[in-house]
């Protein structure tokens, strides 16, 4: 299990004619290139409940996905994470 280092970016994406709005979560490693794939969640329930699955705590959680929403686009510097826990959130391929 190899611990991976980089950033978490959260986006709003206010959605189109074919798609509802929503947040999406993608992992941008420092080094290395890694296939990354975005994670997309529905409301900021659902956004709380994937960062706390990512071992953020509850209140960092919220407090994240209060920025996101309120700025469109935050980044959670120095994010470690395990590359199978990453995986395993769908972050990683």
């Amino acid at each position: 299990m190899a611990k991976l280092t980089g950033n978490l970016r959260i986006t709003v994406n206010p959605g189109s004619a074919g798609e509802r709005p929503h947040f999406e979560v993608v992992f941008v490693p420092y080094a290395g290139r890694l296939s990354t794939k975005t994670a997309k969640v529905k409301n900021l329930d659902d956004l709380v409940s994937l960062l706390t699955d990512l071992k953020l705590s509850e209140d960092d959680a919220a407090k994240w996905a209060g920025r996101a929403r309120a700025q469109g686009v935050v980044l959670i510097p120095s994010f470690e994470r395990t590359d199978a826990l990453l995986k395993e959130m769908g972050l990683l391929v």
